[in-house]
């Protein structure tokens, strides 16, 4: 159905997608967990395969008609393990957060010991939260970052894992820029007796594409995302070392997921293949390098950027030196046209987040390069600075407006 058809039979809902592919054009998209879908994936997610319900797993299907169903699924896996160096991928599951539990049930009985990186440091509330059911279902414990280096705290996570013995030991990040060391993490579990599982969700275009580390051979399970840095679906999946994929198979299907999305799983397969054309490792390289610049370009300017810098598509501001705090300055960008969120920034005592979390991604897709991490910059600091009013903001606005137009964003 094309977007006039649509118009017709439901004009509110044209209206709303009207919309929002406006507001993608006209904003600066600085959210790290966002990306532009390619139109190829954007066609599979909406194409025929959205009439098929399947159910089971690969060449044991429990509906007839499932032998295309059967080749996506396995042509995405088959994919994915190639791209990571897996021994076993699972593609059915709907997101990141999902794959992590799906993980989580795979390898843990409720109440089992976990240790896992902190979510107050940037890791994901589905590592075990204290808002999220994570937290309810496991037991977990965390260990955190080293405040003089504001490294991972390797010795602290290796302390605590040998007098808890947990089961399984997790990883990964949604806001803490710096590359983790996946075989010392994976040296600290096995001495403890547990598993180290890696989540790589805003990670996986980064790794795909060799820019960032990758966790295997190290990791025993990793979970992934096609959203983010892959530039592709909103969906997630989970791979293995071949003595858990019995135990990932089962815990997916049945165990969380009855009818995967066949639509999503097909975008799935498309994003993964792309992530190994030359023109997608270039698109990564670019995401990091104007990542990188960006820090040093803010703090020329006088903001403090968490750790110094970042290793990857995503820096956490400090804005606490302009005497605003996270939440303002995320508001004050949003009316300017520039979309980002506050986080916390790590031993901050202050119980309004002091933060504003930036990606790089959807900046880079439009083409944009070091003098335009420049003008950004200077965009931040005329918004942040003291006495800055209506005035500043109709300026940021204008010169909004100017990248926006010059820059065009891909409409699907």
């Amino acid at each position: 159905m094309d977007t006039d058809t649509l118009k017709i039979k439901d004009e509110e809902l044209f209206q709303c997608l009207r919309d929002e592919t406006a507001r993608q054009k006209d904003t600066l998209e600085m959210v790290a967990s966002e990306s532009i879908q390619p139109r190829e994936a954007l066609l599979l997610a909406g194409s025929s395969f959205n009439n098929k319900t399947s159910t089971g797993n690969v060449g044991r299907q429990r509906l007839l008609g499932s032998q295309n169903a059967d080749r996506i699924e396995r042509m995405a896996a088959e994919r994915a393990c190639r791209v990571f160096g897996a021994d076993y991928a699972n593609m059915l599951t709907y997101s990141g957060t999902v794959a992590n539990f799906c993980a989580y049930n795979a390898v843990l009985n409720f109440g089992d010991p976990v240790l896992a990186l902190s979510h107050s440091v940037g890791a994901h509330q589905s590592h075990g939260g204290e808002n999220n059911i994570s937290s309810r279902l496991y037991n977990f414990r965390y260990f955190g970052l080293d405040c003089e280096t504001l490294d991972i705290d390797y010795k602290t996570a290796e302390r605590i894992a040998s007098g808890i013995a947990p089961k399984l030991i997790v990883v990964g990040s949604a806001a803490y820029p710096r590359n983790i060391d996946y075989k010392r993490m994976a040296e600290i579990a096995h001495k403890s007796g547990a598993l180290l599982m890696v989540d790589i969700a805003h990670y996986s275009g980064l790794i795909a594409a060799g820019v960032s580390p990758n966790p295997f051979p190290y990791a025993d399970i990793v979970a992934a995302s096609t959203t983010k840095t892959m530039c592709g679906p909103h969906s997630g999946f989970v791979m293995c070392k071949k003595e858990y994929a019995s135990r990932i198979e089962n815990s997916v299907y049945p165990g969380y997921v009855a009818s995967p999305h066949l639509q999503t799983i097909a975008a799935m397969a498309y994003a993964l293949k792309r992530s190994q054309t030359e023109e997608f490792r270039d698109l990564m390289r670019r995401v990091v390098a104007n990542a990188k610049y960006l820090c040093r370009a803010l703090t020329d300017r006088g903001f403090s950027v968490f750790t110094g810098g970042t290793d990857c598509h995503m820096l956490l501001l400090d804005v606490s030196p302009f005497n605003t705090d996270g939440v303002q300055f995320s508001e004050r960008l949003e009316k300017a046209g520039i979309s980002a969120n506050s986080k916390s920034i790590p031993f901050e005592k202050s119980s309004i987040p002091k933060g504003v979390r930036l990606g790089t991604v959807v900046l880079t897709q439009r083409g944009m390069g070091e003098s335009e991490m420049d003008r950004v910059a200077d965009i931040f600091l005329l918004l942040a600075r003291e006495g800055s009013g209506d005035a500043e903001l109709l300026q940021a606005r204008s010169e909004v407006k100017k990248l926006a137009e010059t820059f065009r964003y891909i409409e699907p």
